[in-house]
């Protein structure tokens, strides 16, 4: 009697160790909660979730883009090596934030000095990241800021122009790379956002920027939901 579930145990053992081989990556917490979720299975513990293939999915992060929440170390280490990657470190960084993670493109990174049209390199970047992008259900909000030197032209009256036009610029791009609409967003904030002196040339190369965030929330769809 005890042959059969032993063999069971082994059985279950197997499979287990398969799935977690074939995983590439697994969040600490996520892989403790499997292991409790399996040792409840088993019988080791009193009681618990049993361990079903959605379960072992969902707890390892790994279920369809529609069924992953946000997970802010994970994304900020994906667009870390993105960055690295790319060997870009120097004019894009990745920033932390309580609304998310930004991923900055400063100073001539993706325009020329006082324009707004996506510089060929830049188009070269960006369409990498879309690949990252789409593997996510966060929205993504593209915020275009600047230095305090104004600008007087026909096309950008002011830098508010200027940076609107540049976020949008930059979010037209990723929705016709195959990024859902309904995730975009664009604004602009002029001069009016510094998150460095102006006084210096240095701190105005790190103003004149373009925050890519991708924002900590649910998916749109569950977004939307809400609302109704």
């Amino acid at each position: 009697m005890w042959m059969t579930t032993y063999a069971d145990m082994v059985t279950n053992l197997l499979a287990f160790f398969v799935l977690l081989y074939s995983f590439s990556e697994l969040d600490v917490l996520k892989f403790r909660q499997v292991i409790e979720s399996f040792r409840a299975h088993t019988g080791v513990l009193e009681s618990g979730r049993t361990l079903t293939g959605d379960h072992l999915l969902e707890e390892a992060g790994l279920m369809d883009s529609d069924d992953v929440f946000w997970n802010e170390n994970r994304i900020a280490d994906a667009l870390q090596a993105f960055v690295l990657r790319e060997g870009i470190e120097q004019s894009v960084l990745v920033v932390r934030t309580d609304e998310g993670v930004v991923l900055r493109f400063v100073d001539k990174v993706l325009f020329d000095l006082g324009k707004a049209d996506l510089l060929p390199e830049a188009r070269s970047i960006l369409e990498k990241l879309v690949q990252l992008i789409a593997a996510w259900p966060n929205q993504v909000r593209v915020e275009g800021h600047a230095d305090y030197l104004p600008i007087n032209t026909e096309k950008y009256p002011s830098n508010w122009e200027l940076s609107v036009y540049r976020a949008s610029g930059v979010v037209r791009f990723l929705e016709e790379a195959g990024i859902d609409s309904k995730r975009l967003s664009a604004v602009g904030y002029g001069e009016y956002r510094p998150i460095a002196p102006n006084e210096t040339e240095e701190g105005r190369r790190l103003n004149r920027r373009v925050d890519i965030i991708i924002v900590a929330n649910a998916p749109q769809a569950e977004y939307t939901e809400s609302l109704q």
